[in-house]
């Protein structure tokens, strides 16, 4: 019978404490936990541990030959790129929650990881869609299996939205009642600006082509924008508005984004409340496929941490970008969808057939229209949604109808997601 493979963790925090109790209090077959690492020894944890297994210096960690598997839950770029690289050079596999740095210097990190034939485990980085990444265990075929993906990738995004959305509440105050559950911190921009979710897109889109390149900008929108209003008018269409993160195949290639979006209120994401994340596959034969899970917290990250442990000692294949093959986005501009669009204009006659004019230019079928009460004595909402359209044909329509007198200010849209668009 082997022996155990040696663990250290490096960082000591929310989640450290969890792995850690899991591996010391609670124990996992075939592990051994013999180092804790953190910068600061003498904060109160509600694990303890012999006095012998921590230290304050990471080196002396990586650099230790007894360890086999570093797990670094640090967060932030640096040092924890460095710790990873160093151990991988030092014949160690990492397991990382990292997104953040996953997104932004995973190059580096897979490209090693591939060259000395080590592994790279971040489960922990989707959290509650960890099972997603497992669709694509086969690296590079994955362009066949699949048309489409939506994921709902931020449980705080998501909290909000729902909130607003359950109890009527303004954006400001469902931030705030996160914020006082302890579903957002202080400063929430990485979550509701996309920067969270778009940094799982990254990691997702990585594995799905198996390259490892740093993934091409593309466009990333976040909730700040989405109003009462919004929420309430896409009730009365039947949808429920989303942080939703998209990558589809488009001419042979990926159109990728991350923005709010309309989906109906009963499909799986559409239906998704609190702080919950989500996905919404579909196959090459057009099988649609779900998967929702807690979006965030000590168990659900402690779980896929350990699961990756478990792969490495039990010799399984874990999914990971092995190629340096370039990596190409498709334009969105491309991409036809319906939309959901509102205007504030004057409250005059033959507004609407101005409206319908620039569309007719630009190829845009209007689905239905919603003429609301005027907000003031001069300017009256209107909602449309409109048929399948090009993201080009209602981009260039939109910027000339907000040149137009009659519109107050600029037109909002919103793409509306569903299985037949």
């Amino acid at each position: 019978m082997s022996a155990n493979k040696k663990v250290a963790v490096i960082g000591f925090g929310y989640i450290g404490v969890g792995v850690v109790r899991a591996l010391y209090e609670k124990g996992v077959n075939g592990l051994e936990l013999v180092k804790v690492c953190d910068i600061d020894l003498k904060k109160r944890r509600p694990v303890k541990i012999p006095k012998t297994m921590l230290t304050d210096d990471w080196k002396t960690v990586v650099n230790d030959p007894e360890i086999d598997i570093i797990v670094e839950l640090m967060g932030g770029i640096e040092p924890a790129k460095t710790i990873q690289m160093a151990a991988l050079k030092n014949g160690k596999d990492v397991v990382t929650a990292n997104k953040k740095m996953l997104a932004s210097e995973g190059k580096d990190i897979f490209a090693l990881a591939a060259k000395l034939n080590r592994k790279v485990g971040f489960r922990a980085s989707f959290v509650g869609c960890h099972s997603l990444i497992h669709e694509f265990q086969q690296a590079g075929s994955a362009t066949k299996q699949f048309k489409r993906i939506y994921a709902i990738l931020n449980g705080t995004s998501n909290y909000i939205l729902s909130t607003m959305t359950r109890d009527e509440k303004t954006f400001k105050e469902a931030l705030k009642e996160a914020q006082e559950k302890g579903f957002a911190e202080h400063d929430p921009s990485d979550d509701i600006d996309g920067v969270d979710t778009a940094n799982k897109i990254r990691i997702l889109v990585n594995l799905i082509t198996n390259s490892y390149q740093k993934v091409p900008e593309f466009t990333v929108e976040g909730i700040r924008d989405i109003t009462s209003q919004d929420i309430e008018y896409a009730k009365e269409l039947g949808y429920s508005i989303k942080l939703v993160g998209v990558v589809e195949q488009l001419k042979g290639s990926f159109a990728v984004g991350v923005h709010p979006a309309l989906l109906p209120e009963s499909s799986l994401l559409g239906s998704l409340e609190g702080a919950y994340n989500g996905t919404e596959l579909e196959d090459e034969y057009g099988v649609i496929s779900g998967l929702v899970a807690p979006g965030a917290g000590q168990y659900p990250t402690t779980d896929a941490v350990v699961k990756d442990l478990a792969d490495i000692v039990e010799g399984r294949q874990m999914p990971m970008p092995t190629s340096s093959a370039p990596l190409v986005l498709s334009s969105t501009a491309d991409a036809e969808r319906r939309y959901y669009l509102r205007f504030s204009v004057l409250n005059q006659a033959g507004v609407l057939a101005q409206i319908c004019n620039i569309f007719w230019k630009y190829n845009i079928s209007i689905a239905g229209v919603i003429q609301k009460e005027p907000v003031s004595a001069r300017y009256v909402p209107i909602v449309m949604t409109t048929y399948m359209a090009r993201e080009k044909d209602i981009q260039d329509a939109l910027q000339e109808l907000d040149k137009l007198p009659m519109v107050k200010v600029a037109t909002k849209f919103i793409r509306i997601l569903s299985a037949n668009t």
